[in-house]
């Protein structure tokens, strides 16, 4: 009883594991995911052992840049050992950086506070300071989310806030896919992102002399922090061949960022932050269709670019549909595979006692209407129908959502892709997304508008434009005139962020400065 109630096998961990292998947690947004992914890279070298017994943790302090760049002492109430002479210790080196004054002679600290400053991820600026983090820029400027124990303590702890290890996973996917093919593209996007990470930069070398400052014997350096049973958990979950297919994309779409053209390493490096959490979105979205059996003809995203007022924007309108019916089918897997477990423990285990089996309490509670007891009632050839008509009442009741909606949303919001609020959420694109789709496609760059948004179709479901909507549902629900505006919209939009280039009325060409240089 003991070892069920510790694996909760009905609660919401346990039913996203089953149904999706991988599902972001809420807190999971494109920064955090970027950042335990490259960190995962940086801390084993770029090549990782497919032994889960030589992984490194991502979990890298780099307190003393950290104050510097965030203006917060991450060192305080660190008394032992000194930094550089008898009388400073960490916790006062800490405070001397968070203010960007000077230390032993060191001049310009305070521009380089002010440089750092301009780097932070402005996605992240929420709570407190230890989860801010900067852009991807420079492996010396990569860290883990640190938290305190409490408001009343001075002390910061590198631990989990907004990383779940979703990184980790996606790390071993690009290091060890599972074919040739994604492995020859997953070496050359990790060669490449090892050669952006590790550019010269003066910001990088004040970050290496800070941080070669401090004690090494103190057991808060990032020598000491061990691998956590749920981190190699997650780097041997990158093996799992349900994963193959997010594998495949990540392969492809990150070499496609990492060996473009003329991008500069921090542009291909904020490309990819984008990337990583599309296709992780992606494969939610896409596991969901296939376990709901959706319909090829439903199965799919639709932007809009529109720039009317909603009620005479019907673009808009089935945008938010598209995006709404994407989370009714997220929603319908889970409860799905919450009756086929449900279904399994009573008639095939014979469980009788499911208390232990549910995490939230009111589904484990004693009392006679409760899940567990109506769940315990059954008797063994009960139809499915019941079954699922008790792992509705489980998704209605507790928070299953989690690591399949709420991530998903999450996700699509922090790189831009949905916006609006409440029930009007819709789906859009702006300048730094269209550029990672771009980058992506870098390989059949240049391409007419027309082909990008048909290989945008065919790479991530999205529908832009009326041919791509061919072959779906819109067609018959959207007059084409209204999705050849939209596409038109499009055109523009990359036109004026330097990603496409005019050639004529009728022709649009993408990606020009993402070609490559064979």
């Amino acid at each position: 009883m003991n070892q069920r109630k510790s694996e909760y096998r009905l609660g919401p961990g346990a039913v996203a594991d089953a149904l999706f292998c991988l599902a972001p947690d809420r807190d999971e947004r494109a920064p955090q995911l970027c950042a335990e992914t490259l960190l995962t890279l940086v801390q084993n070298r770029y090549s990782v052992s497919t032994s889960a017994h030589d992984l490194r943790s991502p979990k890298r302090q780099r307190f003393a840049i950290r104050s510097l760049a965030l203006g917060e002492n991450f060192l305080g109430g660190r008394e032992q050992g000194r930094v550089g002479d008898a009388e400073t210790t960490p916790e006062a080196y800490g405070a001397l950086l968070a203010m960007g004054g000077t230390i032993r002679g060191s001049a310009n600290l305070g521009l380089a506070q002010q440089a750092l400053q301009g780097l932070v991820d402005p996605e992240t600026q929420r709570g407190q300071a230890g989860a801010w983090l900067l852009r991807p820029f420079h492996e010396a400027l990569l860290w883990y989310d640190a938290r305190k124990p409490s408001p009343r303590r001075n002390e910061y702890t590198v631990r989990k806030v907004y990383m779940r290890g979703s990184g980790i996973t996606l790390a071993r996917l690009l290091c060890a896919p599972g074919n040739e093919e994604d492995a020859q593209l997953g070496h050359l996007a990790v060669g490449a992102i090892k050669q952006a990470l590790t550019l010269q930069s003066p910001l990088a070398e004040i970050a290496s002399t800070l941080e070669s400052a401090l004690p090494r014997n103190e057991l808060w350096t990032d020598r000491a922090i061990d691998v956590e049973d749920d981190e190699a958990a997650a780097w041997e979950r990158g093996a799992d061949e349900r994963l193959s297919g997010l594998g495949s994309s990540l392969c492809r779409h990150a070499e496609g960022v990492m060996l473009q053209g003329s991008a500069s390493g921090p542009a291909k490096l904020w490309q990819l932050r984008s990337v990583l959490a599309l296709d992780l979105a992606l494969h939610v979205l896409r596991t969901a269709w296939d376990a709901t059996g959706t319909a090829s003809d439903d199965q799919f995203l639709l932007l809009s670019f529109g720039s009317q007022p909603r009620a005479m924007d019907p673009v808009r309108q089935r945008s938010e549909d598209s995006y709404r019916r994407a989370r009714i089918r997220m929603s319908e897997a889970v409860v799905s595979t919450l009756a086929d477990r449900m279904q399994h423990l009573r008639e095939v285990e014979r469980v009788v006692s499911f208390s232990g089996d549910f995490r939230d309490p009111v589904l484990a509670d004693s009392a006679p209407e409760s899940v567990s007891s109506q769940l315990g009632r059954l008797a063994p050839g009960t139809s499915r129908s019941e079954y699922v008509r008790l792992a509705r009442l489980a998704v209605e009741t507790a928070n299953y959502s989690r690591s399949a909606e709420d991530g998903f949303r999450v996700l699509l919001e922090s790189v831009g892709m949905l916006v609006g609020t409440g029930a009007y959420r819709y789906l859009s694109a702006g300048p730094d997304l269209l550029a990672a789709f771009v980058g992506a496609l870098s390989e059949r760059m240049p391409m007419s508008s027309r082909e990008f948004i048909a290989t945008v179709k065919e790479e991530w479901n999205i529908v832009i434009s009326q041919e791509t909507a061919a072959g779906t549902s819109l067609a018959s629900q959207l007059d084409g005139a209204w999705l050849a505006q939209n596409a038109r919209s499009a055109e523009r939009l990359m036109s004026e962020a330097g990603l496409a280039v005019g050639l004529s009325d009728r022709t649009t060409m993408v990606g020009e400065r993402a070609a490559r240089t064979h």
